[in-house]
């Protein structure tokens, strides 16, 4: 289901109105039925397999709360996802089938380890696997958090419906007005890096940065804001990781669910930090190789996850060498030492192969300034206009991020009410506009993040 569509734009309101005006006793229901219409959409053999794996978890979940084998169906449920995951993940892959994988094991564990109690009532179980806001892109939920939210008797809140339409328009100003425009020019430097020279590469490099976090966290916003509408809280799930000081500060900001979902579930299986520096940095590497591994059956993405598996061994190393605890760099040096290493990183995410990335890495050494300055600017079409719309849309997309802090407390005053009444025509059309026009020149505008 993807966000950015005709229909979801117009069937949603319809959505959120039946929501509220149908019985509570029947919204539990209407939630599965419009998620199930809104996921096989798309691909009717898709909803199959979700259908499927509800259904081995949910039995699973039952019977390893009875007593009944639990840890032979713990295996055999943890196994179906995964087989399912790698089986076609790889191949023709579902949308969405590596969020709620994850989500229905980290239940199933749960479940095993006397964490939650297993969900009787098969429909409520169903809803908390397929709810259509987080179903394809996360954040990847856990059971002692939407499970129960999506049980309880909501009612309608003034500041729930204004908070949660904000955060939508949040997230469509990102993907739409953001992340779309920017994907013009990455697109063209990662098409022919020898063309973009050392400055096309450096620009296209930070661009796409920008791109793909305002890609995957304007989705996120999008879903966070849908179900807010409907009384219901989904995690954070990016925290401003682009204010990250350091490796480890970076990844308590980006991808928050998946990053906890692999602690839980591999690191600390593994030994966690409990057993001896050396077999520390072991499972560090192993948690991140099997990160790239799950964003695809690339080298590309298995180099991205080694990478940032060695950034964290080193500064593990690092932190153990100094004793007194104290910062090895001083916030803003780690700061551009941290936007360096995420950037070079991100080369391997985004080049189409491990060759294309090397070329895009080597020309700021070989071919620092390209064909020249005004020629690279002319490749990548950054000429009159498209200057001044690339510092407004940085100049917009940092102010949203700001102000999006304060929203909650405007949005509980009259002034406040009308200030973000004012904001949200404004930014409806600008996003109408970038829509409109993307549409016309035939842009792709598929979330990145669908792909994994």
């Amino acid at each position: 289901m993807n966000f950015i569509s005709l229909t979801f734009v117009f069937l949603f309101p319809v959505v959120v109105l039946l929501y509220w005006k149908i019985p509570w006793k029947h919204r539990e229901l209407f939630l599965l039925a419009v998620s199930y219409f809104f996921y096989i959409r798309e691909s009717s053999w898709a909803g199959g397999l979700l259908l499927l794996t509800t259904a081995v978890t949910y039995l699973a979940g039952i019977a390893i709360e009875k007593g009944r084998h639990r840890r032979t169906w713990l295996i055999f449920a943890v196994a179906v996802c995964l087989g399912l995951l790698t089986g076609l993940k790889y191949s023709v892959p579902p949308v969405g089938i590596s969020f709620y994988t994850f989500q229905t094991m980290a239940y199933v564990i749960d479940v095993y380890r006397g964490e939650i109690s297993a969900e009787k009532n098969p429909a409520s179980y169903a809803l908390f696997v397929s709810f259509f806001p987080q179903l394809v892109a996360g954040p990847i939920e856990r059971a002692g958090n939407l499970l129960g939210q999506l049980k309880e008797k909501h009612t309608r809140s003034r500041v729930d419906l204004l908070n949660g339409f904000w955060l939508m328009l949040r997230g469509f100003y990102k993907k739409v007005v953001v992340a779309d425009y920017l994907a013009v020019y990455v697109d063209r430097v990662y098409a022919a890096p020898q063309d973009a020279g050392g400055i096309g590469a450096v620009l296209g490099t930070v661009f796409f940065a920008v791109q793909i976090y305002c890609d995957f966290s304007g989705y996120t916003d999008i879903a966070r804001g849908a179900a807010r509408m409907m009384g219901i809280r989904l995690m954070e799930n990016f925290r401003h990781p682009y204010r990250a000081v350091s490796i480890q500060d970076f990844w308590k900001r980006w991808h928050i669910s998946l990053t906890r979902w692999f602690t839980d579930y591999v690191y600390i299986p593994l030994g966690g930090n409990r057993r001896g520096f050396a077999k520390r940095c072991r499972n560090v590497l192993i948690v991140f190789l099997l990160s790239g591994f799950w964003h695809g059956a690339s080298w590309n993405f298995v180099v991205w996850g080694l990478i940032h598996g060695i950034y964290m061994v080193v500064a593990m190393c690092f932190s153990r060498i100094r004793k007194d605890k104290k910062r090895i760099l001083h916030p803003a040096a780690g700061w551009v030492m941290t936007m360096l290493l995420v950037n070079i990183a991100w080369v391997f995410f985004r080049a189409p192969s491990l060759f294309g990335a090397w070329q895009i890495l080597l020309q700021p050494f070989v071919n620092p300034l390209g064909s020249g300055i005004s020629e690279t600017m002319s490749f990548l079409g950054i000429q009159g206009l498209a200057i001044l719309r690339l510092l407004a849309t940085g100049i917009t997309w940092v102010l949203l991020e700001r102000i999006s802090e304060e929203i909650d407390k405007y949005c509980q005053t009259r002034k406040g009410l009308c200030l973000a009444a004012a904001g949200f025509v404004v930014i409806v059309t600008v996003i109408e506009f970038s829509w409109l026009g993307m549409m016309a020149s035939g842009g792709e505008n598929a979330f990145i993040y669908f792909r994994f």
